[in-house]
């Protein structure tokens, strides 16, 4: 039985919501706690009913999750291809097809997610161990494709891009950190 090579396309876009809605979940039981702590949430339910409340908190977390990992999953497929035009000779462009199904990885972990959907340390956890599974599929499948210099050049080229676009987002938050604690401990 022939199936529709497109059926997977959804998977990633699947696995964001899962992920993003569970960890929306864990952040707004945090944020309530948190708002409820600052004495902040007793003026909250003056505007709004707890439940209204809870649901804008959890949408705004939700929005914020879905465009990060959506903007990762832009990212991460463009250094893919990337890396892929230096280091994978092909005419056909067959390889991005082997790599479809690693999507299902995601999705079983967006799936799993969901059973620690109120605990943050958690879903953060299982994040990280679908990514570690997916690295290693991705590892073993473009060692099937190229040479073991082509593997290593674009694992390597995946991280350095990674570790440049990391480092450059940790120097803007830090700048932006020191502006903010600079005009609140010294206001001109």
């Amino acid at each position: 039985m022939r199936t529709n090579v497109y059926l997977l396309s959804y998977a990633p876009l699947i696995s964001i919501l899962l992920f993003s809605t569970s960890l929306a979940i864990a952040t707004t039981e945090l944020a309530l706690h948190w708002l409820d702590q600052v004495g902040v949430y007793d003026e909250l339910l003056q505007l709004l009913t707890a439940r209204d409340t809870k649901l804008v908190v959890w949408l705004g977390f939700l929005i914020v999750y879905f465009m990060i990992f959506s903007s990762l999953k832009l990212l991460s497929d463009t250094i893919n291809q990337l890396g892929f035009a230096f280091f994978i000779k092909e005419q056909e462009g067959t390889t991005l097809g082997m790599l479809r199904p690693g999507s299902i990885l995601l999705l079983v972990g967006g799936c799993v997610s969901f059973a620690f959907m109120t605990s943050f340390l958690h879903v953060g956890i299982v994040l990280l161990v679908s990514f570690f599974i997916y690295f290693i599929f991705y590892t073993v499948q473009i060692s099937k494709m190229t040479s073991a210099a082509g593997a290593v050049g674009l694992i390597i080229f995946s991280f350095l891009a990674w570790g440049v676009l990391l480092a450059g987002l940790s120097w803007v938050g830090l700048t932006l950190f020191n502006s903010f604690g600079e005009a609140i401990l010294f206001p001109s």
